[in-house]
């Protein structure tokens, strides 16, 4: 099982796509009323995983737009996704790693 595969199945409420998106900006997002957490194919491994943990990190959010990145609601939502996904990367594979990137 690789390490994506086993952050999948902490979500088995979840299904995950990969998708086309030659953005470099975009890695991932998640739709709460489909129950879908959208992957960007294009993007390696490790930021293909952290992006899981981070959208993970959203589930059990309340439902919102997040995409205006200069709300207070937006900010703090993903302040806590990024930490989250940062604790889970240490707690499930025993790395000391930081976030190398900040996730939308």
């Amino acid at each position: 099982m690789t390490d994506l595969e086993h952050v999948l199945d902490l979500l088995p409420n979840y299904a995950f796509y990969f998708i086309d998106v030659s953005s470099t900006n975009f890695h991932g997002c998640i739709d709460y009323d489909s129950k879908a957490i959208y992957l960007n194919e294009n993007d390696n491994d490790y930021v293909q995983l952290m992006t899981a943990l981070h959208e993970y990190g959203h589930a059990d959010d309340i439902p919102a737009d997040y995409s205006n990145k200069k709300r207070y609601k937006t900010l703090l939502a993903e302040k806590q996704a990024n930490m989250t996904a940062t604790k889970l990367m240490n707690e499930l594979f025993h790395k000391n790693n930081q976030l190398q990137q900040t996730f939308y």
